[in-house]
């Protein structure tokens, strides 16, 4: 599997693994995987043979295996470019290695059991390890979207974060209940949806980032309010929420950094919440700590976000319809074009004309891509879905003609699917 959190790619490869275990990685994480390709640029690889669970069947073997859990657990050592991660049910280690233009891939394997638990672990340690040195972090906070922009509410365990995401109105908002990405990119501080969720059981529907406007500490109150605090006060608040398994003295200054600086360039608030207060009630009186123009539309940082956004939209609503600009001699007046996306278990025809997303080395360097079926192996993408014409009247029909006239068309498929995300 190839991931995207946080804006960090990484390949995972879970070597012996049973089919019906990928197929729980793939729903846990899916909205957050790439199309493999080896064009693309990784941040870290990492191949972990799978152990089998034994399954404790007697009250002496629980009772040895709650033993090794208490023997073992969780170590990490992150000095210089190594990362190294143990914990009684996985052994992973990784290392550093510069490459063109002073980037820096690690490498590394190591052994899992064959949970889900156990595989969540290795992910949210060696993403917890690395995105600090790229100006990330992940922060244990419920992450929500608002209009155009996104805000994340820092809390410990029972601070109320799961009770806020089941709280809002649409649950495609809530980044995470658990845990959020930040990073700083070329335009400011911006907030990722995560795999790594709480009670929620559920996270971001893709690797799309917002703008983050406000750091919002979540504190218990008898009435909802937004009080304005000190960057110096939110740094220190924000040192006990964000993960970080390292302790060695490099990263431990890598972290304090971000997250001073972090404080500094972002609004902070104490947000005293009730249990029985209604999302839109906390968001009005949030309202004058998120700045201006919250509902003005926000593209996406980059062509992968966008691509991804769109390809959860289409597993969504299953199709996308839209009609193109300027004439075409193969289309009628009146007529649309649509994208559908396939039903699970079909298969395509040779003469099926597919959209795909076709990857880049970088983020920016992703492609819509249509190609007949019979070209799916050399295109090198995921599939997002067939392409046939919608006529005035509803029907579908299948796309005649030579597939380079529709070329030009893929610049209106690429331009309305940001114009309508925007505002998703």
């Amino acid at each position: 599997m190839l991931l995207s959190i946080g804006g960090l790619v990484g390949e995972l490869e879970v070597a012996g693994a049973l089919p019906v275990f990928l197929d729980q990685l793939h729903a846990r994480y899916g909205a957050f995987e790439l199309p493999a390709t080896s064009r693309l640029e990784r941040d870290f690889v990492v191949r972990l043979d799978m152990v089998a669970v034994r399954v404790p069947t007697s009250k002496a073997a629980i009772q040895r295996r709650f033993a090794e859990s208490e023997a073992h657990p969780l170590t990490v050592n992150a000095s210089g470019r190594r990362l190294a991660a143990t914990r009684w049910d996985f052994d992973v280690q990784l290392a550093g290695r510069a490459g063109r233009g002073g980037r820096v891939t690690y490498h590394g394997a190591g052994r899992c059991e064959m949970s889900p638990f156990a595989i969540d672990c290795v992910l949210r340690v060696i993403y917890a390890t690395l995105l600090p040195r790229v100006g990330g972090l992940l922060i244990h906070g419920c992450g929500l979207r608002h209009a155009a922009v996104g805000v994340v509410f820092p809390g410990q365990s029972g601070a109320g974060k799961t009770t806020l995401a089941r709280k809002a109105p649409d649950a495609d908002d809530v980044l995470s209940d658990e845990i959020v990405a930040v990073r700083r990119l070329e335009d400011g501080w911006r907030v990722f949806g995560s795999p790594f969720w709480g009670d929620f059981a559920r996270g971001g529907i893709s690797t799309r980032s917002w703008p983050l406007r406000t750091v919002a500490f979540l504190t218990q109150t008898r009435e909802v309010a937004m009080t304005p605090i000190t960057s110096s006060d939110a740094t220190l608040r924000l040192l006990g929420c964000f993960m970080s398994f390292a302790t060695d003295r490099a990263s431990v200054d890598r972290c304090l950094e971000i997250a001073v600086r972090l404080c500094a360039e972002v609004r902070s608030v104490e947000a005293g919440l009730t249990r029985a207060a209604p999302t839109p009630a906390v968001f009005r009186k949030l309202a004058p700590h998120l700045g201006p123009e919250v509902t003005r539309p926000v593209p996406p940082a980059n062509a992968r976000e966008l691509i991804s956004e769109f390809r959860a939209l289409l597993r969504k609503q299953r199709s996308y319809i839209f009609r193109p600009r300027g004439a075409a001699e193969w289309l009628k007046t009146g007529d649309s074009l649509s994208v559908e996306a396939p039903a699970p278990g079909t298969t395509l025809s040779d003469d099926d004309v597919v959209l795909s997303w076709v990857p880049g080395a970088t983020p920016d360097d992703d492609t819509l891509v249509c190609h007949r079926g019979r070209n799916h192996r050399r295109v090198a993408g995921e599939v997002l879905g067939r392409v046939a014409v919608v006529a005035r009247d509803g029907r579908r029909l299948p796309l005649n003609g030579r597939l380079s006239r529709l070329t030009p068309q893929l610049g209106p498929m690429v331009a309305l699917p940001v114009l309508r995300l925007a505002g998703r």
